[in-house]
Formats: C-alpha cells, structure tokens, sequence
C-alpha cells in the first residue's frame, strides 16, 4: 500500500511539474470527450428519436461517433508520443537512480489513469452542461421547436467513459513497450542527439510531385458524381503522399538555396533561422505536413456541409419542383387520348373529394433517357447498359423530350414546327450547332430555348448527367420515334413514357402532405392497371432537412475535433522546438545578441514555415473544388457560386483562428528561449 501511494505521489509530481507538456493534452482530451458525450446524448434522444426525419439523424449521429473516436485517438496518440519524447531523460534518470522499468511502468500507469479520470470528468461535465445547448442547435437546424427542461444521459455517459477509457489503456499498453525496448543510457542521452544536414532528396521530391500531380489532375477531370465518388478516397490518400514529400524534399531544397544566397543568409535572424530549420527538418516536415492534412480536412468538412444546408431549400425545390405530382409510366399501346383522360379525371377526382383547387393543375407527356456525347452529336450506348442507374461516364447526357403541344399549352405560346425540326435547351455550356445529331437521326434545331420548361423527371438521373437537354419535338408521332430508338439500344432498361400530373395548390405544407397519404397505393384501385409514381414536396421536407442538418451537425463537430488537433500540434511543435533551440538562443544572446534580434529571429523562422501548413491546405481545397463539387450533385445541389462562397468565408475564419494560434505560440517560444 506504502508502495501504491509513493507511485502516487510521484505520479502527481510529475504531472504538475510537467503541466506546459500535460496541461494542452488534458485540454484537448476533455473537450474531445465532451464532443463525444454531446453526440451520444443526441444519439439516445428521445426528441431527436421520435421527431420525423429521426432516423436520418440517428444513422448521422452514429457514424459521427465513429469518426470522432478515431480522431480522439490520434490526437491522443500524438500528444502521447510528443510527451514521451520530451520525457525520456527524466525517465532514464529514474533508472539510474534506481527504479527498475517495472516501478517506472507503475508510475507511468498511474499518470495515464489520472490523466484519464480528469479528462473524463472534466469532459463529461463540460458535456454535460453544454448538451442541451447541442440539442438547441440541431433542432433549430432541423427546423422544429425546442422543448424545455434539462436531462443527463446515462448511458451516453458510460459508452463516453467506455470509449475514452479504453483509448488511455491503449496509450499505456504503448508507453509500457516503450519503456521495455528502451535503455536507460539512451533514454538520459537522448536530448543530446541531434539532426545532421538532412541530404537533397531527389527522389522523394520527384515521387511527391507526382503523386500530388496525379492527386490534383483526378480532382480536377473527372465530371462524373459516381467516379467522383469512388475515387475520392484514392485522390487524398495520393495527395496526402505527395504533400509528405514535397515538404520532406522541397523543404530542404528551399532551405539550402536560401543558404547558398549570401546576402539573404549572412543576416543574424535569416541566419539562425535557417540553420535551425535546416537541421531539423525532418521533424518540420512531418508536423507540416500532419497540420495541412488537418487544416485540408477542416475547410473540406466545414464549407461542404454548410453548403449543403444553406442550399437545402433550393435543392429541394429542385428535386420536387411541384408541391404534388403523380406520374405514371405508360407501354405505346397504353398512350391513347381516353386512357390518359381517364387517368387525368381520375386524379382530378381525387384532388375534389380531398378540397384541392385545381387551377394548378398540369399535365404533360414525357420521354426521358441517357445518352452519351459525340464529336458530331450524341449516341445511345450500344451496349444496353441501364446508364440511368449505374453510369460512370463523363460523357453522360440526360435528353428530357416533350411534344409541341405540350408545350405551348404550359407555357402559353403558339410556336410551330416542321416534321424534322426541334427546339432545344441546354443546361451547360455545350454547343449544339444547327443540327440535334443521335444515333443515325438528325433534327434541324429551329432555335434555342431560353430556359428548362419543366424540371427533369429523373431526379437521379439528372443529378449524375454532366447536362441535360430538353428536346422539343413536332408531335407524338417524333416521340414515339425517339422511344423506339432508346428502346431497341436499351431493352429491358429502357425508359418508359411518362404521363405527370402536378398540382401546387396555395395550402399550408402540412395540409398537403395530410392529403398525400390518402392516395391509393396504385391506380389499379381506381380501375387503371398503370403503376405510378407519386411525391409531395412537404413529405419528403423533414427527412431532406434532417439528413442536410444532421451533416452540417456533425460537420461543425468533427471541424472542431480537426481544429482540436491541429492546434495541440502547432502548440507542441512550437514548445519542442522552443526546448531545442533554447540552449543555441542562449549562447546567441550571450555572445551579443539583443532580445530585440532574438525576436525578429523568431519572427523570420516561424513565418518561414508557420504559415506553410495553412497556405498548402488551400491549394488542396482549391483542386478539390471539382470533384467536391460533383460529390454535391449526389446530395442535389447544383448551386457551384454557394459552395465557393461558403469555401472562402470557411478559409477566411480558419486563417484568422491559425493567426491567433501563431500569436499565442510564438509568445510561448519566446518565453522559452529568452535569458
């Protein structure tokens, strides 16, 4: 027991007099469990549970769990390792004076559990008292009112403690096989080995610019959502290889050129700076590099997610762009006038027996399918592939054809046609010519249209389309023509006629979406063997908001966790490098150096490298552009100006955050230093 509490003791000694290194790390850690705790409360909510769209959020909120938990364990393993680095002589002393690795190991047991019960209890109570705070802000996110009264969740509380608990028992089964290779000779001489002159690395610079090339040339050339989406992951992970060895590589290069410029390096603070990065630029490059890939991360998931709510009403009025619809989907055999009138008294039947005004009402016939852009034109794919549903070509068009007729009674005009003949939109800009070119048919386009006179009906398809192009054609006739065409290239996946009918009455969201669910599950009820498809806007409102905020959500939550990081790893970039440079600013100030020099010399070398990190992270971002913004599609939002604005205010804010972060630390490395 004499023993227990002399570990204790010595345990508790070592975490106060070690406070500069310990201090950050119990910082982050408690608020990395409050993230954890706040997110498991939201979890087992039974306002977020029971509210329409819940579960989205519920399936966001456990994935958010996962990654949170990941990034807690890195941060918690860096830190760990910087710690440990910074105390192996004061490890070794404890072997030479005596102690044996297995009284060392209990010691550094100790210290890990009371590290862990403070971050626990401090991270739960911080949890805790801002948690109801978080619900508040999702469900204002989510756009439903928030509830009174205040609750603790217990079980959020224990899965916390779980979690954060077997994270430390991970970082002690680390530090004791630490202890155990190493010797306590090495352990008290470590601070005295130093970096030699890290060599031109050639060969690493030449694999970095590659692999980064390669990472930014995906990023930019792929157009389509689905590829965007599967190589996404393969484009980071070659950027990430490509940012480690440019800075490893071109680091040193810079570095020893600006050596080699004789009036920029015989200066007393480009001097000692640049001898200082130098020789220890291995170290530099891997703290930069492990900043960037978070500061990367942090402007990714901030600006994509607050994209995406800001532009959930547009992308919803996109996708259902009529307060409600029905559409069925017809043979050639079944497109005759009474079939169709039939189906449209029946719907207005519906519409009367439910008080629907049907001033609103529209109707139109129409025929949309895939097809891929040529040098002259466009073609089907001749190899029958339902494109619509799997296609990852960049060169996939979606054609959206209605008849005249239709049109001009939507819209109001009274145009006409000729046989070969056909107006046309495009909504991208392509060039279509003079002539409509698909397959072996041709069309004389008559003019183009200013805009899209109804929205596509394939939702999904239009989304994974690089564009999409309404055709105007003379009559049903032409339409039936073009329906032959798709079909005969497509066969069982080809489209089917589409007959909608819309409605947007004035009635509250509510209302309507009551009056939704009371349409029959088929329009066989109604003595028509069609199937149909049916939608309403308000319906589909919640669930769409719930999965956009839930994002933005966990967004906000995992930007934190990458700010988290990459502020402890700058703060303890800057003391370990404060540490070793202290004895060289020492011996400077002695032989003559002003405080005033010392100063200007810090300034120089942590501008130098400081500021690299923040400035790479945006380069990243600005070649991801492209491919993020194709990801967005699969999410509906075409709005590209909203999303770059949200990118530059995301940056903006980051940049200030990473300026105040440099003041604060280049103090401390001041305070280090100094005499």
């Amino acid at each position: 027991m004499r023993k227990l509490l002399f570990y204790a003791r010595l345990a508790a000694q070592n975490l106060r007099k070690n406070s500069i290194f310990y201090g950050p790390n119990l910082l982050a850690c408690s608020l990395c469990t409050a993230l954890l705790y706040i997110v498991r409360f939201l979890t087992y909510s039974d306002m977020v549970r029971t509210m329409r769209g819940g579960a989205s959020v519920g399936v966001m909120l456990s994935l958010g769990t996962l990654v949170l938990t990941v990034m807690v364990l890195s941060i918690l393993i860096y830190a760990n390792g910087f710690i440990m680095k910074r105390r192996q002589k004061e490890l070794g002393l404890y072997n030479i004076l005596g102690m044996e690795k297995r009284q060392v190991g209990h010691v550094l047991i100790l210290e890990s559990f009371f590290m862990a019960v403070l971050s626990v209890v401090l991270g739960l109570a911080t949890g805790i008292l801002f948690s109801k705070l978080a619900l508040m802000g999702l469900l204002r996110l989510l756009q439903f009112d928030v509830p009174l009264g205040f609750s603790v969740c217990l079980r959020g509380m224990m899965e916390t403690a779980i979690i954060v608990g077997l994270i430390f028992l991970l970082l002690i089964l680390r530090n004791l096989w630490i202890l155990h290779l190493s010797r306590p000779v090495d352990l008290l001489h470590s601070g005295n080995v130093g970096e030699t002159e890290p060599r031109s690395r050639k060969l690493m610079a030449l694999i970095g610019l590659v692999a980064l090339l390669t990472g930014y040339v995906m990023a930019v050339t792929i157009q389509n959502p689905i590829t965007a989406l599967s190589t996404f992951f393969i484009a980071v992970i070659l950027v990430i290889i490509g940012t480690y060895c440019l800075f490893t590589a071109v680091s040193v290069v810079v570095l020893k050129a600006l050596r080699k410029n004789k009036r920029f390096y015989y200066q007393p603070r480009h001097f000692t700076a640049v001898s200082g990065l130098l020789y220890r630029m291995k170290q530099n490059a891997k703290g930069m590099h492990n900043i960037c890939i978070l500061m990367t991360m942090l402007l990714v998931t901030i600006s994509t997610t607050v994209c995406l709510y800001a532009g959930s009403e547009s992308s919803l009025n996109a996708m259902y762009p009529d307060k409600l619809s029905m559409t069925a989907h017809l043979e050639p055999e079944e497109l005759n006038k009474p079939y169709c009138e039939e189906l449209r008294e029946s719907f207005l039947r519906w519409a009367g027996e439910n008080d629907l005004p049907t001033d609103t009402f529209k109707d139109r016939l129409l025929l949309e399918f895939s097809v891929l852009r040529t040098e002259d034109g466009f073609t089907t794919d001749q190899s029958g592939s339902n494109l619509y549903v799997t296609s990852t070509a960049t060169n996939l068009y979606l054609f959206s054809c209605m008849t005249l007729e239709d049109y001009n009674r939507l819209t109001g005009e009274a145009m006409t046609l000729d046989k070969d003949e056909v107006y046309c939109y495009a909504n991208t800009a392509i060039s279509l010519g003079d002539t409509l070119r698909l397959d072996s048919k041709a069309w004389h386009i008559r003019g183009m249209l200013p805009s899209m006179t109804l929205s596509a009906g394939h939702d999904g398809l239009a989304m994974l389309s690089a564009g999409i192009i309404q055709v105007i054609v003379p009559d049903e006739a032409s339409l039936l023509e073009l329906y032959a065409l798709q079909s005969q290239a497509y066969g069982s996946a080809a489209s089917r006629l589409d007959y909608s009918m819309t409605l947007n009455p004035d009635l509250p969201d509510e209302h309507l979406e009551a009056i939704y669910k009371t349409l029959p599950s088929e329009i066989r009820t109604w003595g028509l063997p069609l199937s149909y498809s049916a939608s309403c806007r308000s319906a589909f409102r919640d669930d769409y908001y719930g999965m956009n905020g839930s994002f933005l959500f966990l967004g906000l939550f995992l930007g934190l966790a990458f700010l988290i990081a990459a502020v402890l790893m700058i703060y303890y970039k800057q003391i370990s490098e404060g540490y070793e440079d202290r004895a060289r600013f020492v011996i400077l100030q002695k032989v003559g150096m002003s405080r005033s020099e010392v100063r200007a010399t810090i300034r120089t070398q942590v501008l130098m490298i400081f500021f690299l990190p923040l400035l790479v992270a945006a380069i990243h971002v600005a070649f991801a552009f492209p491919m993020v913004s194709k990801l967005l599609l699969l999410f509906g939002l075409r709005n590209f100006p909203l999303f770059l604005l949200c990118s530059l205010a995301t940056f903006l804010v980051s940049a200030l955050v990473y300026v105040a972060v440099y003041a604060l630390t280049a103090k401390k490395y001041y305070q280090i230093v100094k005499l």
